[in-house]
């Protein structure tokens, strides 16, 4: 059996952009990760995204035996040391990435842990932090977090950064349940965020790609309250659609053109908390909905060659005001590589058309992801965990095409393409992983941890593709429900974690898988 070209060039990439992590490394950050320690002991500096590390066994009665310096998990050799280092008044904090309101104000001296295996609230007082450490500034700018945006600074980064939970609607923000809204081909995105000081920021985020051009252009601002804040956006997205992709039977334009979604949409959300570790968001957005045959072309389309619905209003144009909700609850023990804990996610998004015909629905959605330490396989020392996920959703009342649940795809059912499996207006997805260690090696002083992974999906859209205006799934001859298993290598980087998987469905199909960022 010949093996395709595409195979070829998705191994390529996935190689060229691991080497770029390292080479990056190497020249503006280089340094050791860390292995395994029993106590940290960290210092956050005021005005710069560093932390002093104190690393070593210790007996919980002095200071550890080593001394590094640490840029946003990543750690540096310390450039200086004082000839008695500092006692801290408590032993051990676990400082993890996170994108809440709280990481837009400027660092205190006292941390709550937000790690879910220690009870402990650190308070690290230093006399005189400037005898403790001297830093450059080349250092100084090497941002990659929302942390990074407290006081005036910028930051370039190939990750979003935006708030977690949101109840903004675009492209590039998290939803309370994954599923595929957006079919992208090869693409990027990157982001720039810049600090407007008092706990204020500026964030633009943009993505390109063989079948995609979309922005996400936001303000946020944090209170004195870590937990709470509110931000605004306008986000656009234009891209093939999965809903009108994959299927049996190929459903194009009257033109023969693939369709592509237009969405324009702006918001406002205000973050609180729900006790004292759930947090939420809630908010209003207006959007506009279109769909069109190429970008940047003003003609639109309200049906495909066949007569059936894209939109809902026959001059294409759909306007929306919709009322959201989401709530997180996150007890993992790492948020960029957990291995222990869990993360639940629910939301509730009211729909009300406001142009032409009148039109709403009620989305109910949610996810579960729970991560087990176990002791199966592995080829080297290392952390084992057993991921088990859980997302469903349905929604009631009237259903258009580019609001329905999409099944298949590298973060829903893999082995199927983006919306292969189905689209519906109830879905159930379960996935089950286990993840263990391959092998570390050390390049350009960086130190590369790989992993292996083995992995199946399932997704199903529980017979409601007919309760969808158009019936794109049933128009186009989609399953309704499938399942896709495989095997996959990831690489940890201080860009997320790299990921190349081969995966086959249930009816036979193969799809290789290259990419940043994790599949839950």
């Amino acid at each position: 059996m010949s093996v395709p070209l595409a195979y070829y060039r998705s191994v390529l990439l996935f190689t060229t952009g691991l080497l770029k992590v390292i080479l990056w490394d190497s020249l503006f950050a280089p340094a050791s990760w860390a292995q395994s320690m029993e106590t940290e002991q960290v210092l956050q500096t005021p005005n710069y995204p560093l932390e002093l590390v104190l690393i070593g066994e210790s007996d919980h009665k002095g200071a550890a035996d080593t001394h590094e310096i640490r840029v946003q998990g990543v750690q540096l050799p310390l450039l200086y040391q004082a000839a008695t280092p500092p006692q801290p008044t408590a032993e051990i904090l676990l400082d993890r990435p996170s994108t809440q309101a709280a990481d837009l104000l400027p660092e205190t001296q006292d941390v709550e842990q937000t790690d879910g295996q220690i009870d402990t609230v650190a308070s690290v007082q230093f006399a005189d932090l400037s005898q403790a450490i001297t830093i450059e500034e080349q250092f100084a700018q090497v941002q990659t977090a929302p942390a990074d945006l407290q006081n005036d600074s910028f930051s370039f980064g190939f990750n979003t950064h935006l708030f977690d939970p949101t109840a903004l609607r675009g492209s590039l923000r998290t939803r309370p349940a994954r599923t595929p809204i957006k079919v992208t081909g090869l693409a990027a995105a990157v982001s720039l965020n810049q600090g407007l000081g008092n706990g204020n920021a500026l964030n633009l985020v943009v993505e390109g790609g063989e079948h995609i051009v979309a922005f996400d252009l936001g303000f946020t601002s944090a209170t004195d309250d870590p937990r709470r804040g509110f931000g605004v956006n306008l986000s656009s997205q234009q891209s093939w659609f999965p809903a009108f992709r994959g299927g049996d039977n190929d459903l194009d334009l009257p033109n023969g053109n693939t369709p592509w979604i237009d969405r324009l949409t702006g918001g406002v959300e205000v973050l609180l908390p729900l006790g004292s570790q759930i947090d939420s968001a809630i908010g209003v957005s207006y959007q506009r909905v279109t769909v069109r045959d190429e970008l940047f072309t003003s003609k639109v389309f309200a049906s495909d060659e066949d007569g059936n619905s894209l939109t809902i209003d026959d001059d294409g144009v759909d306007d929306y005001i919709t009322l959201n909700f989401a709530a997180l609850l996150d007890r993992r023990d790492d948020r960029t590589f957990p291995t222990n804990g869990f993360i639940a996610r629910a939301g509730v998004d009211q729909g009300f058309k406001i142009s032409g015909d009148e039109l709403a629905y009620t989305r109910l959605s949610g996810s579960f992801i729970q991560y087990l330490p176990v002791n199966f396989i592995g080829f080297a020392p290392g952390p084992r965990t057993l991921i088990l996920q859980l997302q469903a959703g349905t929604i009631l009342g009237d259903v258009p095409p580019y609001e329905a649940f999409n099944i298949g795809g590298d973060h829903s059912v893999r082995g199927f393409d983006e919306g292969g499996v189905g689209t519906g207006s109830s879905f159930i997805q379960a996935a089950a992983e286990y993840r263990f260690p391959i092998t570390s090696f050390a390049v350009f002083s960086r130190n590369i941890r790989l992993r292996g992974s083995l992995f199946v999906d399932y997704g199903t859209d529980l017979g409601t593709a007919d309760e969808v205006i158009g019936r794109p799934a049933e128009v186009r001859d989609k399953p309704g429900d499938g399942f896709g298993f495989g095997i996959g290598l990831n690489a940890e980087s201080p860009f997320g974690m790299g990921r190349l998987e081969f995966a086959i469905s249930d009816d036979g199909d193969n799809q290789v898988i290259v990419t940043i960022g994790d599949r839950f």
